[in-house]
């Protein structure tokens, strides 16, 4: 039973914000986390009720599994609260750009065509998502060599999937989160500089050969 396994299952009571995330999370030394799971939220999430047993069911079962939850969307006007839909996932464009994409046939085959079982997705958005913390170690915790914003979700992505774990979403856990219409970070020389750098070191550590596609469809990148 779930239940009987949650009280095994020891959670981290701290929850950071994720603002700058690569300065509050100095992770080699800086910050220690207590629990045997770790979860990571926006600052600007609101939570719904249930949402959490669903990503530490999967992560009871096998702990190289990391889980994010649907995340839907909150109106940075109104707060109005949108469910998102259940048949997207997670990937990404040559210029490594995330993006949404429809759920293939496949996957709803592999699933049963159930819409309650765990959606394994080549990509997360990032700010949202449960790990358990050996194994976030193991596998090397966040990229301390990329800056500010931008690229950590494909970076955290391509590294769970090369190092024997699992990304999945679960449909039946839901946290609302506010898309603001501007960043509100700064960019010391530039956007532009600071995201194709990240992307760069994406390509150069995880794609081997296929790093081409993105320089040919980013060669600003080559001179970041």
């Amino acid at each position: 039973m779930f239940e009987d396994s949650f009280q095994t299952c020891s959670i981290s009571a701290h929850f950071p914000a994720r603002t700058h995330v690569r300065q509050q999370f100095n992770l080699g030394s800086s910050f220690s986390f207590q629990g045997q799971v770790i979860t990571f939220l926006d600052a600007h999430c609101e939570c719904t009720e249930g949402w959490l047993e669903p990503l530490l069911a999967r992560i009871v079962l096998d702990r190289k599994t990391v889980v994010c939850p649907i995340i839907d969307v909150i109106s940075d006007e109104t707060f109005e609260y949108v469910t998102a839909s259940d048949q997207t996932w997670g990937g990404f464009n040559w210029k490594l750009n995330f993006r949404w994409y429809r759920v293939p046939s496949r996957e709803m085959q592999r699933r049963n065509h159930d819409r309650t079982a765990p959606l394994r997705t080549p990509t997360m958005a990032g700010g949202l998502f449960s790990i358990d913390r050996d194994y976030f170690y193991e596998i090397g915790s966040y990229d301390e060599g990329m800056d500010i914003w931008g690229g950590e979700n494909l970076e955290m992505s391509f590294r769970i999937w090369q190092c024997g774990g699992i990304l999945e979403i679960a449909p039946c856990s839901h946290v609302g989160h506010v898309f603001r219409d501007k960043s509100p970070y700064t960019f010391p020389g530039g956007v532009a500089n600071i995201v194709l750098k990240n992307a760069a070191r994406v390509a150069e550590v995880w794609l081997d050969e296929w790093k081409e596609f993105y320089y040919q469809m980013s060669p600003g990148s080559n001179t970041t």
